[in-house]
């Protein structure tokens, strides 16, 4: 443990394999069936508040299913509380559910492109988040794995340096609005060594939300599933149900479609500066 605590504090993500993660897989893919079977029912009444995300190439194809901890109480009382406990053994603080969510990258699904999550997360009221990826099938390079970036040579003028528990780190650079959303400078990028992440059902890779990271599109002929609960410190608040409120009364807001290959109708509208050097 002191190991992976030392490399999550110096790098912002560790990977976990499956012994070391101990969860429940057979009863966290069970849960998950019934969520999905409820989602993809096109009952409003049986869905109850899950929000459902297609992939912007197929409008009919699933690309996200989130508020999987409002929908379930094993995730609810179980599998959150375990994941909890993995980032505060890492991170050295108490933190409280933010957001959650399954990307179903089925064959042919889009890429995630190179971003930083705190772009879309730092309009909520919290400055600081850690994922817990959890593994449902194997991640490889032919169906799209996480990427993270490990180096790059400087932080760019311009970016905002933010206090957290791993030191003042930097939030960069990055287009805002259109299809570009989200995603880091494309000449930044160019200067960063990216790392696959090779992982087996049932690992999980802790990363925070100043990790760049992307992913590219399923090459394979299977689904690559990977659930994402993601955390913020305790001392900021408690902000589940005020994120899914926003995201419920505005779908198509941006904040919600960051670096993503999913649909939302707000992605018509292409603005006249869609880069921005300054903000995150």
């Amino acid at each position: 443990m002191n190991a992976s605590r030392t490399q999550f504090q110096q790098q912002g993500f560790v990977h976990l394999d499956k012994t070391r993660a101990n969860l429940n897989l057979s009863r966290i893919e069970s849960a998950l069936a019934e969520i999905t079977q409820r989602a993809l029912s096109d009952q409003p009444d049986i869905m109850r508040g899950l929000v459902v995300v297609t992939e912007a190439s197929n409008a009919e194809q699933l690309c996200r299913l989130e508020y999987l901890a409002g929908s379930s109480l094993y995730y609810a009382q179980e599998l959150v509380p375990c994941l909890a406990q993995l980032i505060e053994q890492h991170l050295g603080h108490s933190v409280n559910l933010f957001k959650d969510k399954c990307n179903f990258k089925h064959p042919g699904g889009g890429a995630f492109t190179p971003h930083q999550d705190i772009t879309a997360y730092r309009h909520f009221g919290t400055n600081y988040q850690v994922t817990a990826a959890v593994l449902l099938d194997a991640a490889v390079k032919e169906n799209g794995a996480l990427e993270v970036a490990t180096h790059w040579d400087m932080t760019p003028e311009g970016s905002q340096l933010v206090n957290t528990p791993r030191g003042i780190l930097p939030q960069l650079p990055c287009y805002q609005g259109g299809t570009r959303n989200g995603d880091i400078d494309d000449l930044l990028c160019e200067g960063m060594s990216w790392q696959r992440i090779d992982a087996a059902p049932g690992d999980v890779i802790l990363f925070d939300s100043y990790v760049p990271h992307r992913s590219s599109e399923n090459r394979s002929s299977s689904t690559r599933r990977i659930l994402f609960f993601t955390f913020n410190l305790s001392s900021e608040g408690d902000f589940y149900q005020h994120y899914y409120n926003t995201k419920w009364a505005t779908p198509d807001n941006p904040i919600f479609h960051v670096s993503t290959p999913t649909f939302h109708s707000a992605r018509q509208y292409e603005p006249n500066q869609c880069h921005n050097p300054t903000e995150g």
